[in-house]
This record gives structure tokens, C-alpha cells and sequence, in this order.
């Protein structure tokens, strides 16, 4: 038994990001998936401003990654 991330793109259908052989090792992908970007501040005009940068979801794919989820799937044992 293995475990997958899916997940929704922006364009509507569901694909497959990546496979694990553990469930341990799926929610620990998932965490940084779904962890905010790193932010910085900067002074503009006397004031801190808080930019975003990009995050670890949106450098894994083009069109986007929305709401991942884990999912199981059997391996094969023999492939041909």
C-alpha cells in the first residue's frame, strides 16, 4: 500500500503530486504544502510593510495547488 498527494489545480481537474511509501512522509509533504510563504518586512514612506514571498505550494506547479488531501493506492508488485 502506498500513499499519494492529489490535489485540485487551477485549471478544475484532480492529478496526482507525488507518491510515498509511508503515511509519516505524506503528512509531512502535506504540512509544507499548506504552510504559509515566508514574509518580509519593509519601510516605505516611515511605515513597515509586510510583503509575501512565494511559498513551497506555489513553487511546485504552474497553474497552482488547491486543497491537497492524502490518498491511498495499491502498488504494484509486478510491473511488465
Amino acid at each position: 500500500m502506498g500513499y499519494m498527494i492529489r490535489a485540485t489545480s487551477n485549471t478544475g481537474d484532480r492529478r496526482s503530486i507525488k507518491h510515498f511509501d509511508t503515511k509519516a512522509r505524506a503528512k509531512k509533504e502535506l504540512r509544507k504544502l499548506l504552510s504559509k510563504g515566508k514574509t518580509r518586512r519593509i519601510k516605505v514612506k516611515g511605515k513597515y510593510k509586510t510583503i509575501r514571498l512565494t511559498s513551497y505550494r506555489e513553487s511546485q506547479s504552474g497553474f497552482g495547488i488547491n486543497n491537497p488531501r492524502i490518498a491511498k493506492w495499491r502498488k504494484a508488485k509486478y510491473r511488465k
